[in-house]
């Protein structure tokens, strides 16, 4: 891992976790709240980790060589083209009185974002010759592994926690651990494939 990458570790993780323990632990209290401006300060909370994720993310593209930011564009590209037909798609659907959503559903743009912005910078990086690198760091663990553990350690607290936790809460965890472990299964998949074997 370079430096660049490192400080982008730094940087990432901190603010991630918080968001997770700020969905998980406080924004359930909204509800609990009668202030408006209570329930404004609670409601907004998990906007502070997420700019920090984001500038992460963007000192990370700035950071990188001319090949690594083409390949971040790519996957923007790809992640804002899907996750912006998807919520068309939904609100056609809403519209014409298909399905039923309230705006909780908009706190899941965000992390499919992110998802798609990383499996489709994987996807270039796969299409200009490398290995899906953002799947295997340098230091030895394989990402995927990473998310292995933390899919495990989620569903773990899920499992412990189930009678005390919301079904907010309960959502929350199942969400974070059914993604973690889709994303990890689909990096240890695509891990190590060459562009030849089917891109």
């Amino acid at each position: 891992m370079n430096p660049v990458q490192r400080r982008y570790m730094r940087e990432f993780w901190p603010p991630m976790l918080a968001y997770i323990l700020i969905m998980l632990l406080v924004w359930p209290l909204v509800d609990h709240v009668q202030s408006l401006w209570g329930r404004t300060a609670l409601a907004l909370l998990p906007i502070l980790p997420v700019l920090l994720v984001t500038r992460a993310m963007v000192r990370l593209v700035m950071g990188s060589d001319e090949l690594e930011q083409r390949m971040n564009l790519i996957g923007l590209a790809i992640a804002g083209t899907a996750v912006g037909t998807l919520c068309l798609a939904g609100g056609f659907l809403v519209a014409a009185k298909v399905i039923r959503l309230d705006g909780t559903a908009l706190i899941w743009v965000w992390p499919a974002m992110v998802v798609l912005h990383a499996l489709g910078r994987g996807w270039a990086a796969r299409r200009y010759g490398g290995d899906w690198t953002m799947a295997c760091s340098n230091d030895g663990l394989a990402r995927h592994w990473q998310l292995w553990a933390c899919a495990a350690s989620f569903g773990l607290i899920l499992l412990l926690g189930w009678g005390a936790f919301s079904d907010w809460q309960r959502g929350l965890l199942s969400g974070l651990t059914a993604s973690l472990a889709i994303g990890a299964l689909l990096l240890q998949i695509f891990r190590g494939r060459k562009p030849e074997d089917g891109a």
